[in-house]
């Protein structure tokens, strides 16, 4: 595979998770299982005695978190983060979106800690968790969810899950009712009726995702912060890439069969739409609602002739996005927050409104509520 594919990968991974596009990361990924705290001497070795060179400095993770692993099945291992509460009454399982680690949620799980037992779940496919080459459909993720559950000793929980983690929330909600507290949606529409063949993509941000963003973590975590208005925890970040001996960005962790496995499994095919009578758990949906005007962040620096295709394919994304959670709310007596135009990470760029949101629908004192 050659070194400016590895970078395109890295490229597609950053747009998939907005758009949900097709994702063709570099399929040289590390494929060992990676037990050693972010950026700590554990860590260095490993990377050491893959080939690879040490990572950066700001890959070093000093979040006040446990990091277990969790056997789901024979020969996988999921990492469950615990970033606190094991003392209180309640349970929160925090679920990432495609291409995501649970480190993603490194500072927001701490909005809940005074109230709830916090933990997350990195799902099969992206390090540290194993990678074996089956398990990504809906009901085996699931499964997997449950079966960290199990191992804890948690008899039911609140799950919060982002993006593509939508699909996973409604089939626990559906198939292990009994496990299930409240359910939060956070911009994890059903993906079910997502992608047509008659429904074309627009561009994405691929090309503007050069060797020169990719020169470091810093170049990189600008780079996605003006493309995509996003910067995750850098610990998170570095998890998913390679980096070389002058600390420049090589290529994705995760092969690419991995995201292509995900993102069958959810589609209509395999995973019909969501009949929402059939869950019984209160539900909030809290949904960055696509615009005309908002377009996406990384639109205003592409090309004019691409900006013409993204306008002229962008309505019908805009329409079945608007359609898909207006199945949602139908008959849902908790009312979704709306965000209009803002990014896909609402649990980071809109952290604030989130929360309150959240704290509302969980039971939790907000102002005269």
């Amino acid at each position: 595979m050659k070194h400016t594919r590895s970078l395109e990968g890295l490229g597609k991974a950053t747009v998939t998770v907005t758009l949900l596009l097709t994702f063709s990361a570099s399929s040289c990924g590390q494929t060992s299982l990676y037990n050693a705290p972010v950026g700590s001497q554990g860590a260095d070795e490993a990377a050491r005695a893959r080939g690879g060179p040490a990572q950066p400095a700001a890959c070093r993770d000093t979040t006040p978190h446990k990091v277990t692993f969790v056997e789901v099945e024979p020969g996988v291992r999921l990492e469950v983060l615990d970033w606190g509460g094991a003392g209180k009454p309640h349970t929160m399982v925090l679920l990432t979106g495609l291409g995501d680690n649970a480190h993603v949620y490194d500072q927001f799980a701490f909005q809940f800690t005074d109230y709830f037992h916090v933990i997350g779940i990195t799902r099969r496919g992206f390090l540290p968790s194993s990678q074996p080459e089956k398990g990504y459909d809906v009901d085996t993720r699931a499964r997997d969810d449950i079966a960290v559950l199990d191992a804890l000793g948690i008899s039911k929980a609140t799950f919060a899950g982002h993006s593509l983690s939508g699909s996973e929330l409604s089939k626990i909600g559906e198939v292990y009712k009994n496990r299930v507290d409240k359910l939060v949606y956070l911009d994890a529409t059903d993906l079910a009726e997502r992608f047509f063949p008659s429904r074309p993509e627009p561009p994405s941000d691929e090309s503007l995702f050069t060797s020169a963003t990719f020169k470091s973590l810093w170049t990189y975590q600008a780079a996605s912060a003006r493309f995509d208005a996003l910067r995750k925890p850098d610990p998170a970040v570095c998890i998913g890439v390679q980096f070389d001996a002058n600390g420049a960005l090589t290529g994705p962790t995760t092969p690419d069969w991995v995201s292509t496995k995900l993102l069958e499994g959810v589609a209509g095919s395999l995973n019909p739409p969501v009949n929402w009578a059939n869950i019984d758990a209160p539900r909030l949906g809290i949904f960055a609602l696509f615009t005309i005007e908002a377009r996406q962040p990384w639109y205003w620096y592409l090309t004019s002739a691409e900006q013409a295709v993204f306008d002229e394919v962008w309505p019908p994304i805009v329409a079945w996005q608007r359609d898909t959670i207006g199945k949602f709310a139908y008959k849902n007596p908790i009312h979704p927050l709306i965000l209009p135009g803002v990014p896909h990470y609402v649990y980071i760029n809109n952290e604030t409104e989130v929360v309150r949101e959240m704290w509302k629908f969980l039971g939790l004192p907000v102002g005269g509520n």
